[in-house]
């Protein structure tokens, strides 16, 4: 696992000048790499890279090249088949100097050009020169697993890109100007969904896409989408199709030159991993989980009972309310605001595995191909509570409102409300309300009215827009188009940065055996009603671990991987909570009605409601804001 950095520059002959800046670039990454970095020059490319020595440990040093040296690439991550892939490429004459997945990756662009993506099986983010044809190719994996950012180009061509947003910092003449529709997107959502950043000059590359740049010419180019793949079979899948598919992705992400461990919750996906790894090793797997004394969001007594029957070694580390002040450090690493509260146990249990491991296999991504959310059982409802009248709605509304506010982080007085606020919504809408954190009408309060004009209604518009295809015609049954959006956004930008960022923040490697190809694409052809069927979530793997698990797994109903912020901030954390959100702390920021939040402060804490998911996605916002922006820490 690595970090990787560069710069294009076409118009500079000689590539001195940027050696230095390069280097300062790579030097921000060292957490993702810690052993070894490396640097390749050239007249219109400068590549740089920190390696975590996972594979190979004695060769695979990067930057790497071909046989004639006339292609060259950085790359961060795993290419899982690269075994059988060597193997085809040396019967085609291919000499292989190391035994590195990375060396794969240039002679399979050797051999196929830019078809080179059709053949290999990973997560990845990489950028490759091609000297004899003076392109560039910069490229991340099919479900954005590794993230890859990128500044827009200059005036004559030139840009830069990296594996973290804090090492664009270091490119001169790159500005730092904030982006008012990536503002709106963070406080809608609690993230930045790709492709935007923070700032109006840097970029996400998109989850199956690569940027193809020559001369002047930067286009970003898919060379991949998951609705293709689901298309093109029309034969449902079966449960021992799932059981192979899932003990594949585990043994082949099991393999690794350096120790291995699984982070294990307690719930249904993380212990489904471990159960399969049991299968595949003779040794006991170190396992790790993070708990908390609050008991509804505490998992550690069924991670203790897999551990117990899958004979694990395991080890806990207990989540405090005084954690939550980790936030200013963590935010460094995300380079932007992030407000998923899971980034602080996800950062704890990072920690404690790095103690014992180098690399952990983790549960992410279950809930999304397997139908796991509590919310895909709300948009179905929703569909046929249309026929609601409207009166009858708004009554039931004001019934809602009289609901005791509750400290659990989903209760009885979010969801029902939120239900009913969907219900006349169109589908895509509907569905989008159970990610959003700040509504329309909340935002139209937050924002000064010169942020608002800036905005120039973007604010009013559906934030999942982008994806509306999904929702247009049958191609897809609807539990599918609701999958298919949340894979394409909660999972890439949310969760799946929340755990790369975390874990590289420790040099820990994570993979993750249900995004794997064959997984993925076998559970979303699963039956709708092997996903989500009645008031049960995810059919086909309970079934499928039952007597395998405990009990008490296959029972539980999902947690998620949640903070108990309400408990704190009306407890331990509340001096904290007021001085952050003072209007001093505030009224830098520039766009945000400081009285506004004062109203919301007052209301969460005489308990009359909960507003901890927006009251704490201001906070990470002003930390961001002070201790990253402010003090060009980034």
């Amino acid at each position: 696992m690595c970090g990787i950095s560069g710069i294009y520059h076409p118009h500079h002959d000689s590539s001195s000048g940027w050696m230095g800046v390069v280097e300062n670039m790579t030097r921000t990454l060292f957490h993702r790499g810690p052993d070894e970095d490396g640097y390749f020059w050239a007249s219109r490319v400068s590549f740089g890279m920190r390696r975590l020595k996972v594979m190979d440990l004695k060769a695979g040093t990067q930057p790497i090249s071909n046989e004639d040296g006339t292609v060259h690439a950085v790359y961060n991550g795993e290419i899982y088949n690269f075994e059988a892939i060597r193997e085809k490429l040396e019967n085609k004459g291919h000499v292989f100097k190391t035994q590195a997945d990375t060396e794969v990756l240039v002679h399979l662009y050797e051999e196929y050009g830019l078809q080179c993506f059709d053949h290999f099986d990973g997560m990845f983010a990489f950028a490759l020169w091609d000297s004899k044809l003076e392109r560039l190719i910069v490229a991340r994996d099919r479900f954005g697993i590794k993230p890859l950012f990128y500044t827009t180009p200059n005036a004559d061509g030139r840009f830069a890109f990296a594996s973290e947003l804090q090492a664009l910092f270091s490119f001169p003449g790159w500005s730092r100007t904030l982006d008012p529709i990536g503002i709106d997107k963070y406080l809608t959502l609690s993230y930045i969904p790709h492709p935007f950043s923070i700032f109006q000059e840097a970029k996400k590359i998109s989850p199956g896409c690569y940027l193809l740049v020559q001369g002047n010419s930067v286009k970003e180019v898919p060379y991949w989408d998951l609705e293709s793949q689901l298309n093109s079979v029309d034969t449902p899948s079966s449960l021992e199709e799932l059981d192979d598919a899932i003990s594949s992705a585990v043994k082949k992400m099991m393999r690794s030159d350096v120790p291995l461990g699984a982070f294990l919750s307690g719930g249904l996906d993380s212990s489904t991993i471990v159960y399969y790894m049991a299968r595949h090793t003779n040794h006991p797997i170190q396992t790790f989980s993070v708990r908390f004394r609050e008991e509804f969001f505490d998992e550690g007594e069924n991670a203790r009972a897999v551990s117990e029957i899958l004979g694990t070694n395991h080890h806990e580390i207990w989540g405090r309310h005084e954690d939550i002040k980790l936030i200013p450090q963590l935010s460094q690493y995300f380079g932007e605001p992030f407000a998923d509260a899971s980034q602080i146990p996800t950062y704890l249990v990072s920690g404690l595995a790095r103690q014992k491991v180098t690399v952990a296999l983790s549960g992410d991504g279950g809930d999304e191909i397997l139908g796991g959310y509590e919310t895909y059982l709300a948009s179905l409802l929703a569909e046929k509570g249309k026929f609601i009248p409207e009166f009858a709605r708004r009554g039931l509304l004001r019934m809602a409102s009289q609901i005791p506010v509750t400290l659990k982080h989903a209760g009885p007085d979010y969801k029902i409300p939120k239900f009913l606020l969907g219900v006349h919504l169109p589908p895509l809408e509907s569905h989008a309300m159970w990610r959003t954190i700040f509504d329309s009408s909340q935002r139209r309060n937050l924002y000064d009215q010169e942020f608002l004009a800036e905005l120039k209604g973007h604010n009013e518009r559906p934030v999942f827009e982008k994806w509306a295809s999904f929702f247009e015609g049958d191609k897809f049954e609807n539990l599918t188009k609701y999958q298919l959006l949340d894979i394409k956004t909660y999972l890439t930008d949310n969760n799946l940065a929340k755990v790369d960022r975390m874990s590289m923040a420790h040099s820990l490697e994570v993979r993750v055996p249900f995004l794997d190809l064959g997984v993925v694409t076998t559970s979303l052809r699963l039956p709708a009603k092997l996903r989500v069927n009645g008031f049960q979530t995810k059919v086909s793997l309970r079934k499928l671990m039952r007597g395998r698990l405990p009990e008490c797994v296959l029972r539980m109903k999902k947690k998620g991987f949640a903070v108990p912020l309400s408990m704190w901030f009306r407890g331990p954390l509340k001096g904290y909570l007021l001085e952050t959100l003072s209007p001093e702390r505030l009224e830098p920021l520039g766009f945000i009605r400081p009285q506004y939040v004062q109203d919301l402060l007052t209301l969460h804490i005489q308990g009359k409601s909960s507003f901890s998911r927006q009251l704490w996605n201001l906070i990470c916002l002003v930390q961001w804001h002070d201790q990253v922006l402010k003090a060009g820490r980034v």
